[in-house]
């Protein structure tokens, strides 16, 4: 079996900071709640079309979003905008992201099992796999 040729995310790390109090919950690993993977959008630049092949370029913030199973040990409130939350998602390939700091944005409802998040950030890190940059 080859390791290296394996899809999807290994683990998902989640540190809970309550807003009102400062409160440090976490981390926590957190299971994906179903099939699809986390899109991630890294890049801060947003270009947009305008006429005769120009571009404007405006400012976006770095995005995460995923569904995941929520731990009932944590209030729901948490997973919806109460908390800022640090992110760590790890791909069996060895790809790694990492936010701090970043907040719920939208107002995504749950079946109290699986959570959906949009997660804004200021800056996403990416880890590449080793030696991703020396095969390209």
């Amino acid at each position: 079996m080859a390791c290296e040729n394996m899809v999807g995310v290994k683990n998902v790390l989640l540190t809970f900071f309550k807003c009102d109090t400062d409160e440090r919950i976490g981390p926590i690993v957190h299971l994906l709640s179903s099939e699809d993977l986390p899109t991630v959008k890294t890049s801060v630049v947003v270009n947009e079309r305008l006429t005769d092949g120009y571009i404007q370029i405006s400012r976006a913030d770095a995005r995460i979003e995923l569904s995941v199973i929520r731990d009932i040990r944590l209030p729901l409130s948490l997973y919806q905008g109460d908390a800022a939350i640090d992110i760590q998602i790890e791909y069996f390939n060895g790809l790694v992201y990492t936010g701090v700091g970043g907040n719920v944005i939208g107002d995504e409802s749950s079946d109290t099992h699986g959570v959906t998040m949009d997660l804004s950030y200021k800056e996403l890190d990416e880890l590449l796999p080793t030696g991703a940059l020396v095969s390209a």
